[in-house]
């Protein structure tokens, strides 16, 4: 019964060694591919800088080809919004002739 404990024990004891030495191998690991990743961080900045311009060009074109046919698709709301405008102006108007009583 007691060589249950002394093996448990020691079981216990391995896997806290081998849980360490995995957790430093990771950390070794992150380490050593660091820089590698700052280099990749910078890279991919210096690589927005580059194409921003581009983006900025492409974000006009769309605007200008698709807002004019964002436009054109709601031009058939135009009706409505002019009925929901005049109903708006005349309840603002027939509310300043009602006198408190």
């Amino acid at each position: 019964m007691v060589e249950l404990v002394v093996v448990g024990a020691l079981a216990f004891c391995a896997f806290i060694v081998v849980g360490t030495l995995v957790a430093a191998a990771s950390l070794l690991g992150w380490l050593i591919s660091l820089p590698f990743r700052l280099f990749g961080l910078a890279l991919r900045g210096l690589g927005l800088v580059v194409g921003l311009p581009f983006l900025i060009v492409g974000a006009i074109l769309g605007v200008v080809f698709f807002g004019v046919g964002a436009l054109l698709a709601l031009l058939p709301l135009v009706p409505l919004a002019l009925l929901v405008l005049g109903v708006v102006w005349l309840v603002r108007h027939s509310a300043r002739r009602v006198v408190a009583p």
